[in-house]
């Protein structure tokens, strides 16, 4: 399922915190994950938050997504990912983090470098 997360959300993710709607806190654990091991985790049913920072509260989204909506986001993204967003100047990139709930699920969480 994909859901917008509310504006709120969005500055919560800045301090490292994020309330899903499946009503867990999660924590950011790790950042610059790489492709493969960002994978791994959404192949074993991790849901997927992305993140695109606009500046501008009318640029900035977050969007969930969990379940076979998460695979078909990560699909979308995969090519983006690096951990080194320096090489924005070929385009658009994402990196990966970790982030976990308290009950140690995992979130993958995807930010946008433009």
């Amino acid at each position: 399922m994909r859901y917008d997360l509310a504006r709120d959300q969005w500055s919560a993710i800045d301090t490292g915190t994020v309330m899903g709607p499946d009503g867990r806190r999660y924590m950011r654990r790790g950042t610059r994950m790489k492709r493969k091991q960002a994978g791994a985790l959404v192949a074993s049913g991790c849901p997927l938050l992305v993140y695109w920072p606009g500046g501008l509260p009318e640029k900035t989204r977050v969007e969930w997504f969990d379940g076979t909506d998460a695979l078909s986001a990560w699909s979308s993204h995969r090519s983006a990912v690096t951990t080194d967003p320096s090489q924005t100047a070929k385009g658009s990139t994402l990196t990966a983090g970790l982030w976990e709930s308290v009950e140690e699920e995992p979130l993958l969480v995807l930010t946008w470098h433009h």
